[in-house]
């Protein structure tokens, strides 16, 4: 069992340009996930100090986290097997659609929001 110098270099720049792609398309989609956390965090005592608690609009909080996570795997996985490319190519396609995810949450919970009453 030998194995060929030839190709041994070529492995390794695919396993490291993959691993590279994977972690800048993780700082990426970790820009909206962050979004998604703090307004879980902060949206809901901001609802209650102004008096409308109970009009949290809990799941698109839910999916404002969950998408960015999920997005991004599912992209993954769509890649998986391709050339880099096309790998880089489908992750960008969900990073945008992630991006376009997040801010339609973001506006449609400030066109269903109640009124603030002061």
């Amino acid at each position: 069992m030998s194995t060929d110098p030839k190709t041994e270099p070529t492995v390794r720049s695919g396993i490291v340009s993959r691993i590279v792609l994977w972690v800048v398309f993780a700082l990426l989609y970790a820009y909206p996930l962050f979004e998604g956390v703090s307004n879980l965090i902060a949206l809901p005592p901001f609802y209650a100090a102004n008096g409308i608690g109970a009009a949290v609009p809990w799941w698109l909080l839910i999916v404002g986290v969950a998408a960015p996570v999920l997005i991004y795997l599912a992209a993954l996985w769509i890649g998986r097997g391709r050339e880099l490319f096309a790998r880089t190519l489908i992750l960008a396609v969900g990073l945008a659609a992630t991006n376009a995810l997040v801010l339609s949450a973001v506006s449609w919970a400030s066109a269903i929001q109640p009124p603030i009453t002061s």
